[in-house]
């Protein structure tokens, strides 16, 4: 019989059944692949049933070096004279597993009803590619995006960068890496419940923090695949571990939410300190009780709260 963990008397209780219906999705070097296949059920392909908007899918040429990226589009069918706001999406899975259409759901109904252009990249995966695949992927699609702003209708002052668990380090790194190149600029940074700090995998376990869904083995073996280097190696570039970054300033107004009792929760507080330090406008979110899922859950509470928060914060963002 499995141990009780020492948080179990900290989750809330409407987010405590998504628990027993998705088992503990371990990750380790010898099930990754079938984790992979497995994922791929969480792949929104419906939303065109829900959501009046057209989907599709575009290759582009890789600036860095001669391989392809793959994009999903999302925008709305029915079309409006003005430009579009543009939302760029990085999906989660500890930079191992998941894919672009985990972002179908929410672009879908920021296209719908906001009338966005969203776009998410199927960055390389680890352990197979490491940094900076991932880096050199996520920004030649965005500035793919950007160079076509024209063709796909996306107005250039209204972007947005987002990313979900280790999809927002990869958000991270990119909007400091986004900001040093001075190429464009972005207006917003959406970081959820995010893996940004790879010296979180080598700190001492949290007393309560992490026992849930994402843990630090699995937080271990993400750094390390996609870092190809032990985490907490000094020298790791910030546009891999943002946190790691020795100045935010001339980042976007950046949102963060996270769970009380995840993994992620104390460098997601680190990380707003310092934004804060530096002058970078930020919303924080921390919800009593959730583990990494947590937010997941549809009909809980806090769960409907963050819905509410993100939207309201990404549209005050770039003043729609």
């Amino acid at each position: 019989m499995e141990a009780v963990k020492r948080s179990e008397h900290l989750i809330d209780p409407e987010i405590r059944g998504i628990i027993d219906e998705m088992g503990s999705m371990g990750l380790t070097p010898e099930n990754y692949l079938e984790v992979r296949e497995q994922m791929k059920a969480f792949f929104s392909s419906d939303v065109k049933e829900h959501y009046d908007v057209e989907i599709e899918e575009v290759w582009i040429d890789n600036i860095f070096d001669d391989s392809k990226v793959r994009l999903v589009i999302t925008k709305p069918q029915n079309k409006v004279k003005k430009l579009n706001p543009f939302i760029y999406s990085m999906h989660g899975g500890g930079m191992i597993v998941g894919g672009p259409e985990l972002d179908n759901e929410t672009h879908a109904f920021l296209a719908h009803h906001y009338h966005f252009i969203g776009v998410s990249v199927d960055y390389r995966l680890a352990p197979e590619f490491s940094q900076p695949a991932q880096l050199h992927d996520c920004y030649s699609g965005i500035k793919w995006c950007i160079d076509h702003a024209k063709e796909l209708n996306i107005d250039t002052e209204k972007v947005a960068v987002a990313g979900v668990s280790a999809g927002s380090g990869l958000a991270g790194g990119l909007a400091l890496f986004i900001r040093d190149r001075q190429e464009f600029n972005i207006h917003h940074l959406r970081l959820s419940v995010p893996m940004l700090d790879d010296r979180t995998a080598i700190k001492e376990a949290h007393p309560f923090n992490g026992e849930y869904f994402f843990n630090h083995a699995i937080n271990y073996f993400g750094w390390k695949s996609v870092l190809k280097q032990e985490p907490g190696t000094e020298g790791i570039s910030e546009y891999y571990s943002p946190a790691r970054a020795k100045t935010f300033k001339g980042l976007p107004n950046t949102y963060l939410c996270v769970g009380s009792i995840e993994l992620f929760a104390d460098e997601t507080l680190d990380f707003a300190k310092k934004l804060m330090y530096d002058g970078v406008p930020v919303e924080l979110h921390l919800y009593p009780g959730y583990h990494h899922q947590g937010l997941s859950v549809p009909g809980a509470y806090h769960a409907k709260r963050e819905n509410e928060n993100n939207l309201n914060a990404l549209l005050r963002a770039l003043k729609i």
